[in-house]
């Protein structure tokens, strides 16, 4: 029996039927935030684009539950989350009333992330098929405290127990799971927001953001500590470049951001978050070289990106971003005069914009759209074939 009809079978669907998956956890789309919601916009359009029928829940400015016309084929529910509680509101409330609706609706459940494992136990009870992608170590990084680390590192072991399946886009985050607990997560490389074909503006677009082509280094992500922006900016200030340090993630009202903040000036230029696919790619493809800081999680969607664009890159040294990067960066410890060095080297060697085929080579190979969208369908269909069908046998 092929694939199809035994999903059709073990969801007692009519041949023409199509399987619901709802994808939760992320902020919403379209993606306006960080790696979650692009994988949500990237897989849910993905999805959709193969007939499945694909829900993302998104954050609502009110406290209504509803739905919200579609986006690339993605049907967007909006749940509640009250700002001022943040945390604790979108632990709480916009996951688990996100869970309990996709509960009653669909046939999968697609979590990003464990903060809310415990509200996974309902769909379970009620045979829904449930696939958590366990992203990174949030138990490890630097910005949570001595409490929160506990209960990440306690609800990373419940995830082990509650879902169907554990999804990592690490082999190294796979590597860790399989020691710790005994578990074979299935590994789905995330091609992030290269998924699409997204061409960049001409160059002369810069001059809206006073900058010019080659003279500027770029870091985009969420401005945290585990992303060693504060210790990027500090090696950069000390280097003799004359190129600027541009930084591209949301600047949240926290005491982290002010602290950043404070090193503003024509060299350090902080942009905000910026998500319009053809602005960022713009910034992507005119940078003299891309500076990743992450510390923590899997295969981040920053680092792919600068890869497809052929971007210099100068990587933080880890597991991870060596698995993702290979052979194609310049790695640094986190010793700021060790960095300082690395940007004034790079800048003897190297006077203009330089394509990084290597690095653009692995993207093709490892992470673009098809390779990667259809490893992921794939194994979500697999894997939920092989639950329901246990659950027929049962």
């Amino acid at each position: 029996m092929n694939t199809y009809w035994s999903i059709c079978l073990a969801h007692n669907l009519k041949p023409n039927g199509k399987l619901k998956i709802a994808i939760l956890g992320s902020r919403g789309i379209p993606a306006a935030y960080g790696g979650y919601e692009t994988i949500a916009e990237e897989l849910g359009s993905g999805l959709a684009k193969r007939g499945f029928e694909v829900y993302v829940s998104c954050e609502s400015k009110g406290l209504k539950i509803k739905p919200y016309g579609s986006y690339r084929g993605v049907r967007l529910i909006y749940f509640p989350v009250i700002s001022a509680f943040r945390s604790f509101s979108e632990a709480f409330v916009y996951d688990s009333l996100s869970v309990v609706w996709a509960t009653m609706r669909v046939d999968v459940i697609y979590m990003l992330g464990y903060s809310s494992i415990l509200t996974l136990i309902f769909p379970r009870l009620l045979g829904k098929a449930v696939l958590v992608n366990v992203d990174g170590l949030e138990a490890a990084r630097p910005k949570f405290n001595s409490f929160l680390r506990f209960f990440y590192r306690s609800f990373e072991k419940i995830s082990t127990k509650i879902a169907d399946y554990i999804i990592v886009d690490s082999k190294t985050i796979g590597i860790y799971y399989r020691a710790r607990y005994g578990v074979v997560p299935i590994y789905v490389p995330n091609g992030g927001g290269c998924t699409r074909t997204v061409k960049p503006l001409d160059s002369e677009a810069l001059k809206a953001f006073g900058l010019e082509k080659g003279n500027y280094y770029l870091f985009i992500a969420r401005l945290t500590p585990d992303n060693n922006i504060d210790f990027i900016i500090d090696a950069f200030k000390r280097t003799n470049s004359r190129k600027k340090l541009v930084v591209i993630g949301p600047l949240e009202n926290n005491n982290f951001v002010k602290g950043l903040l404070v090193n503003k000036d024509e060299r350090v230029v902080f942009l905000g978050g910026i998500y319009e696919p053809q602005l960022q790619r713009t910034l992507r493809y005119n940078c003299f070289a891309y500076v990743h800081g992450h510390q923590m999680g899997g295969t981040s969607v920053s680092l792919v990106e600068a890869m497809s664009c052929g971007n210099t890159i100068l990587a933080y040294d880890t597991p991870s971003n060596r698995e993702v990067a290979e052979t194609s960066a310049i790695y640094f410890k986190k010793d700021v005069e060790s960095l300082k060095t690395i940007i004034e080297d790079l800048e003897k060697n190297q006077s203009s914009i330089q394509v990084n085929e290597t690095a653009r080579l692995l993207y093709l190979k490892n992470y673009s759209a098809n390779n990667t969208l259809n490893e992921f369908v794939n194994a979500v269909v697999d894997r939920i074939t092989k639950v329901k069908n246990a659950n027929i046998m049962l």
